[in-house]
């Protein structure tokens, strides 16, 4: 038997969340401290909050790239 493909889903979408806070954690780091910063760092705040919603509900999806940022 195979992957729920409730949880299948959810680990497609985990990585393009991963993948989607690492662009954004680089471009915070481009743009340094003026205003475009903040809203790249509001964005970052919503992804890191759907990636914890995403391992709530799926607690058996790997920890993924943003734990290991440094963010």
């Amino acid at each position: 038997m195979g992957e729920d493909p409730e949880a299948a889903q959810a680990r497609v979408f985990l990585a393009e969340l991963d993948f989607y806070a690492d662009r954004l954690v680089r471009r915070r780091s481009q743009w340094g401290d003026d205003q475009p910063s903040q809203a790249i760092e509001a964005e970052l705040a919503q992804v890191r909050q759907q990636i914890h919603k995403l391992h709530e509900r799926f607690p058996d999806l790997p920890p993924g790239a943003i734990t290991t940022l440094d963010c």
